[in-house]
């Protein structure tokens, strides 16, 4: 049962009285003028405020589960940590809004505006917000696994390392928007504008990119893995450091792909190679004296990497069963964070093992001319010396499981454990 009638709070509101943890809960206040109303950490749940004018009101810490908000004025309102779970929030008007660590699991949002609002760590699994306008929306860290987000305007939003598992993004506009460590596997981006956004180090493993616009749009570090990308437009995208979907993608449109590090356009793919690229199932070649860094969290699978001499190779990421062949004096750094699970390396570079190298077969490593393993480093590999032998150091503390073998052997040799 409500503390007052809908009368008392209007009057009380008007006063500029303050309502903190008031019990509201039921009360009609359909269409009433609460501007700047002090509402914190009351309870309105199932409330009626259809057309109500709450506009910059405070409701920290309110809740407002299935209450009744459609075409709400809620401009410049602040419901930082509000909950709103479950509300009805059809056409409201949220703009500029602040919503951070807001609770919108399950809220009916379709045609809202929240253009400008800020919505970073909030949670609205399940969300619909169709047709919503999210344009220069801050969605940070915010939980929207399985939301709907089908033909939303969110052109400059920012969605970094949001989550977006399995979300229907389909049609949705989102040029220049921010996504970089964004989370989004399984999602449905089938059609949607995604031109000039950044989207680094982001997970669209098993997402449906089919017919999906990225023209300009940074993907570099970003996975693909098992993604669909027929007929998706790509025109200059920044693909350096992508996994690919691992299979083929079907066409694509794009005259060439920027394959450089650095996104300056220093590398490209053109043609028939494109849709190559962005399978992950064509070599990846690195000129001479360039530098290619995988980063932390990156993971690649079955793939064959060829570096040129004189380039610098880092890996601070997952590799699986890859074969990376390094030209003369390439320099391959494993990192702390870098785990190589049964792969192999072929070629006269010089390795440092900061982190974990596993062979695939044996021998793992063929030919280096330096094999460096650091006091954090672990190697379990046979080792086949290179032509003038292989010079070694094992750092005190590194994890060794290693045999050598002579140049060229062709008869396995006997296992020779060294202990640091």
């Amino acid at each position: 049962m409500a503390d007052l009638s809908r009368d008392e709070v209007l009057h009380r509101a008007r006063r500029g009285d303050k309502l903190e943890r008031a019990d509201l809960r039921g009360i009609d206040l359909s269409r009433a003028r609460l501007t700047k109303a002090a509402l914190d950490r009351s309870d309105l749940d199932g409330g009626n405020l259809e057309g109500a004018d709450l506009s910059h009101a405070s409701l920290r810490r309110a809740s407002l589960r299935e209450a009744y908000l459609a075409g709400v004025n809620l401009t410049g309102a602040n419901l930082e940590n509000a909950d709103l779970e479950g509300a009805k929030l059809e056409r409201a008007v949220l703009a500029g809004a602040n919503l951070s660590r807001a609770n919108l699991e399950g809220a009916l949002l379709t045609g809202a505006d929240l253009s400008g609002a800020r919505l970073s760590y909030a949670q609205l699994a399940s969300a619909k917000l169709g047709g919503a306008n999210l344009t220069g929306v801050v969605l940070t860290h915010a939980e929207l696994d399985d939301a709907y987000l089908g033909g939303v305007n969110a052109a400059g939003a920012q969605l970094g390392n949001a989550s977006l598992v399995r979300a229907n993004l389909e049609e949705a506009r989102l040029g220049g928007a921010a996504l970089d460590d964004a989370i989004a596997r399984g999602a449905n981006l089938r059609g949607a504008d995604l031109s000039g956004a950044s989207l680094v180090k982001a997970d669209l493993s098993e997402a449906d990119l089919r017919d999906v616009h990225l023209t300009g749009a940074d993907l570099r570090h970003a996975s693909l893995t098992h993604a669909q990308l027929a007929g998706a437009h790509l025109g200059g995208a920044k693909v350096g450091g992508l996994i690919g979907t691992g299979a083929a993608v079907g066409a694509v449109d794009a005259a060439w792909i920027d394959t450089s590090d650095a996104g300056d356009g220093s590398a490209r793919a053109e043609g028939g190679d494109v849709a190559a690229v962005l399978s992950g199932l064509r070599k990846v070649v690195a000129p001479d004296g360039s530098r290619r860094y995988f980063g932390r969290g990156d993971v690649l699978r079955n793939a064959t990497l060829q570096f040129d001499s004189g380039a610098r190779v880092e890996i601070d990421s997952l590799f699986q069963n890859c074969t990376i062949h390094l030209g003369d004096g390439t320099e391959l750094v494993v990192g702390q964070a870098g785990v190589l699970a049964d792969c192999e390396i072929v070629g006269a570079g010089n390795i440092t093992v900061h982190g974990k190298f596993f062979e695939r077969q044996s021998p793992g490593i063929v030919g280096p001319r330096r094999l460096i393993v650091s006091e954090r480093g672990a190697l379990v590999s046979a080792v086949a010396q290179a032509e003038q032998l292989t010079r070694f150091a094992f750092d005190r503390g590194c994890q060794l499981r290693v045999k050598i073998v002579p140049p060229l052997a062709r008869k396995p040799a006997e296992r020779m454990e060294v202990k640091a």
